[in-house]
């Protein structure tokens, strides 16, 4: 979690040119003010939906953020902007882009309905983690895109322990378990060392949910074991073997071995 000048120029750029693109997008918005945040979004969508919305943010943030301070390894986030939640007519599932997350517009209007569905879902504990965490790794280029595995890892661990509602990719199901009846449907546990390539490239949602999986259940499998300093000191680009003793491999063989696979 070291602040990277190259990074955060990369990053800013691209950011830039993202929100030229939608400047035209711009004149039909609206922008609600809550304290430390804004929220965009269309003028279809109700206030009252808008000030829930901006409610469950709030609350998410603290517990995000509540959880992240018990570790004196926890240095906060290069980005320094201010948060910007974006209720996004464009995107089908939620996204983090920089100091912006980005909220399905369906998704929103459905989680404050009468009638939810597991589609629903807006991830919003998932995405303020990738806004608030960032790990060393994320700065670094794997297979032509940022390397998540442990930002994606911490984001699922942490959306399925305080999430409001059962979500992607666990949908409420414990971890491990749901990590060993995905992989029995797939075939097989997916290498660690391959789950950011299978999450991107894979033409199978169910490869891609069991990468997912994976991913938040090591998560799970450090902090329980290694506690939560020990696993920001991974996070933030120290050796793995160095902080537990052990090597890449032997942790996953550790992990592994509590998956009750069929």
């Amino acid at each position: 979690m070291v602040n990277d000048s190259s990074y955060t120029d990369e990053i800013m750029i691209k950011r830039w040119l993202f929100m030229t693109l939608l400047l035209s997008a711009a004149a039909s918005a609206e922008t609600y003010k809550a304290k430390g945040f804004t929220i965009e979004y269309g003028k279809n969508i109700p206030i009252s939906v808008v000030e829930q919305l901006a409610s469950r943010v709030s609350n998410n943030k603290k517990v995000v953020l509540a959880y992240l301070n018990q570790s004196k390894q926890y240095n906060g986030t290069p980005i320094k902007e201010n948060l910007v939640v974006y209720i996004s007519k464009q995107r089908r599932t939620p996204y983090q882009d920089w100091n912006t997350i980005h909220i399905p517009e369906k998704r929103v209007l459905s989680a404050f309905s009468e009638e939810k569905s597991e589609n629903s879902g807006m991830a919003v504990i998932h995405e303020l983690t990738h806004v608030y965490a960032v790990s060393d790794f994320r700065k670094k280029k794997k297979n032509g895109y940022e390397d998540r595995f442990f930002d994606d890892g911490l984001a699922v661990f942490l959306q399925h322990r305080f999430g409001e509602s059962p979500e992607y990719p666990d949908f409420g199901q414990d971890l491990y378990r749901a990590v060993a009846e995905t992989a029995h449907k797939y075939g097989g546990l997916i290498a660690l060392a391959e789950s950011e390539n299978i999450r991107h490239s894979s033409k199978s949602r169910l490869g891609r949910r069991l990468a997912y999986l994976q991913e938040g259940a090591f998560t799970q499998f450090l902090i329980e074991n290694y506690g939560l300093d020990k696993y920001l000191k991974i996070y933030g680009g120290e050796s793995v073997q160095k902080v537990t003793g052990k090597t890449f491999p032997e942790l996953e063989s550790d992990w592994s071995a509590i998956l009750v696979l069929k």
